[in-house]
């Protein structure tokens, strides 16, 4: 039986019509008003994220990005500060000439305003991507100030297009020659362009947007489907992919299908079986971009971890709409691959900096170093650092956006795990608790003013500039829709996937209206309570709860009594019947504190121990360490015992773990080099403090571990 964590154990746009007559109007409406499953009540949904509604291979679909909104508690609060201090500000930013540039660029391309170039060659995602956080806000919200700000950018991405359909103000405004240069990320802008088109369409039903999305996705597919070898490199960065998808599935036009698959079937074609010399080393394509071999012979994941996720991503949007088998038993292997050799416990799936791939061989064959130099992605299976962890926020985000394709194609609670433990964790430990202030690696220790800052690390977290720009937008947009991941829909009923307090108002897949009510304080507290506020009468259906991997002994009660339905973890239980208004449903999860220790061949946590409680991990700071105990000496004691606090006033309102830690004798006598005889430490102990591990950097610049020694 494959378990969830190996790793870690525990102890369509509208044709043209002839304007109707009246008597065809009447009959609309009355289709709208009588029969909600009707092609009218269809065209009339907005759907989620992504609109997968009539998706023939997905087994779970989306429900509207409207069904859904925040009440209280973890994530309405966290929604707010998105709504309040995010979106205004990396607004704010994007605008300012010194240190974003991002309209300006924009505006210049557009012949608004004139200037030069500034920024990063991705500079445009910044405002695609603020775009569509703001367009998920304003679904909520209606606010139409905001409405209006977005039209007036609208504006200026149309003024900024070229006539024959492309858009890039990194080559616009320079003048460079296109597609001259993977690195300079045209398709990735454009990408990003077209997902957010589809979504300000959704959202808003106005076409602008939507226009240029498909003149830009026209000229792509003119631009590419020859086949042309001096573009094989090209995307680096595959956002195209969902975003092709997306544009098909927004207008129904199939050519947009066919770009998408061009491009997976793409990548890695012009190196066949993937050419390698004697030691294994790359002679042709590219392990960090994952195109030495084609997609459906990868057995491995390799490379640049948002490269991978996008690709993936994309990859499962294509067989939702294909039912190519090939592409999933490839998605399989790799998710497989990747979740239990080369994840963190905190969901991160990008450990290195730089590195070379090393690959074994066979059985009795040398591991050698093979594959080109790789950064901000993965290396061997088990090589997990903590203090020079990479984890870039946008590879996280990415292996989140992959595993709700998968969950939609399988409705396999594995996916929806993953997601959690990606989102409150690896996800969330990007931006500050106040809204205001970004980091691009995750690393699980750090030495404070003393760490030796690699590649995109900062002491402390900074706004995004013109260089660290992509993950901002990307982490908010994410929080801005996270509503949208909670609840799905089939045939069978109404998946509920994730937890935090909120009202769902939508309805089912055979068009009956349902309203609920889910209360809880998670992820502080397991209790789930969901009240059916409304349903319309018809046969029974289920309502299927996921029971996460973490907990064991969860129970199910309705209207107070106890089911007799298996709450198995890293599985959904379903509660079928006849649904009326003031049914009450309630979920109980135990939420013990665990401590969590790695495979063996994760040598760097060797007889070290990390510490969750829900779906949350946690580490320990030293400013949490009394004064006059050096962070380093901190271990824990393999039977700790632990107080479980919630401090509303603490970082946003989070709970902590409090337990009597030991503490090595500093005064034991060291050998040369400051080492020690085991049976000359003679521990003490002292009170510590941990604190959830997305909350870590918010304070003063301390220390900061989630891996601990722990004495047996």
């Amino acid at each position: 039986m494959f378990r969830p964590w190996s790793v870690y154990r525990l102890f369509g746009e509208k044709p043209k019509m002839r304007k109707p007559s009246k008597i065809l109007i009447i009959l609309a409406v009355a289709l709208l008003h009588n029969s909600p499953q009707s092609e009218v009540y269809a065209a009339k949904r907005d759907y989620g994220v992504i609109k997968n509604q009539t998706s023939p291979h997905a087994k779970l679909h989306s429900v509207d990005i409207r069904d859904v909104r925040w009440t209280d508690g973890f994530w309405a609060d966290r929604f707010a500060v998105t709504r309040d201090v995010t979106l205004p500000r990396l607004w704010e930013l994007a605008s300012d000439p010194e240190k974003g540039h991002a309209i300006q660029n924009l505006r210049i391309a557009a012949g608004i305003e004139k200037g030069e170039f500034k920024g990063t060659h991705w500079q445009d995602a910044w405002v695609y991507k603020w775009l569509e956080s703001a367009c998920y806000i304003y679904a909520v919200t209606g606010d139409a100030e905001l409405d209006k700000q977005i039209d007036r950018i609208v504006e200026v991405i149309a003024k900024a297009q070229r006539p024959d359909g492309y858009v890039a103000s990194q080559t616009i405004v320079r003048e460079w020659p296109r597609f001259q240069d993977a690195h300079h990320h045209e398709l990735y802008t454009m990408g990003h362009l077209i997902t957010a088109a589809c979504i300000h369409h959704r959202v808003t039903g106005k076409m602008k947007l939507l226009s240029v999305a498909r003149k830009a996705a026209d000229y792509i597919w003119d631009t590419f489907k020859g086949r042309d070898p001096k573009l094989a490199e090209f995307p680096r960065n595959p956002s195209i992919i969902m975003g092709g998808v997306e544009l098909y599935r927004t207008t129904g036009d199939s050519t947009y299908l066919d770009l998408a698959n061009f491009f997976i079937d793409w990548r890695g074609s012009r190196y066949g079986k993937g050419r390698r010399d004697t030691w294994g080393r790359v002679t042709g394509g590219s392990d960090l971009n994952q195109n030495w071999r084609p997609l459906r012979k990868e057995t491995e994941v390799v490379g640049h971890a948002v490269f991978f996720t996008y690709l993936y991503a994309g990859a499962a949007d294509a067989y939702m709409e294909t039912g190519d088998k090939t592409l999933l038993s490839a998605l399989e292997r790799l998710w497989t691959d990747l979740v239990a050799k080369k994840m963190y416990v905190t969901g991160g799936v990008s450990p290195k900096h730089k590195a070379h791939p090393v690959r074994s061989f066979g059985p009795g064959k040398l591991s050698v170093i093979a594959g080109d130099s790789i950064h901000e992605g993965v290396a061997a299976p088990y090589d997990l650092p903590n203090d020079t962890a990479y984890n870039e926020t946008c590879g996280q985000i990415g292996n989140l956006m992959w595993n709700w394709r998968m969950l939609a194609i399988t409705a396999e609670a594995r996916f929806a795990d993953i997601m959690e433990r990606s989102i409150f964790n690896s996800i969330l430990s990007g931006i500050e608790v106040d809204g205001d202030g970004w980091s691009y690696t995750n690393p699980l220790r750090w030495h404070g003013a003393d760490h030796l800052l690699r590649s995109n690390d900062t002491h402390r977290r900074l706004d995004p500039g013109q260089r660290m720009i992509c993950c901002p937008t990307n982490l908010m947009r994410t929080v801005a829709s996270w509503h949208n991941y909670l609840y799905s829909v089939s045939k069978k009923g109404l998946w509920v996937h994730h937890y935090g307090g909120n009202i769902f108002d939508g309805r089912l897949a055979d068009g009956r209206k349902l309203k609920l009510t889910q209360q809880t304080d998670y992820p502080w507290d397991g209790t789930v309570r969901l009240a059916i506020d409304d349903v319309e009468p018809g046969e029974a259906v289920s309502i299927f709860l996921r029971i996460p991997a973490w907990t064991q002994n969860a129970d199910l009660t309705v209207a107070g009594k106890a089911m007799s339905v298996a709450c198995k973890p890293g599985s959904y239980a379903a509660v079928t019947r006849k649904w009326a208004a003031g049914d009450m449903i309630e979920l109980s999860m135990p939420m013990p504190v665990r401590m969590i220790v790695a495979d063996p061949l994760v040598e760097h946590t060797r007889n070290q121990v990390a510490v969750m409680r829900g779906p949350v991990v946690y580490c320990l700071e030293s400013i949490d360490v009394p004064g006059g105990v050096r962070f380093e000496d901190i271990c824990l004691a393999a039977d700790a015992k632990w107080t479980v606090q919630h401090r509303p006033e603490l970082l946003g309102g989070v709970t902590v773990l409090r337990t009597k830690a030991l503490v090595i004798d500093k005064s034991v006598t060291r050998d040369v080099g400051g080492y020690r005889q085991v049976g000359d430490i003679q521990p003490g102990r002292t009170d510590i403090t941990m604190i959830p591990y997305y909350a870590w950097n918010n304070r003063l610049e301390s220390k900061m571990a989630v891996w601990l020694p722990v004495r047996w």
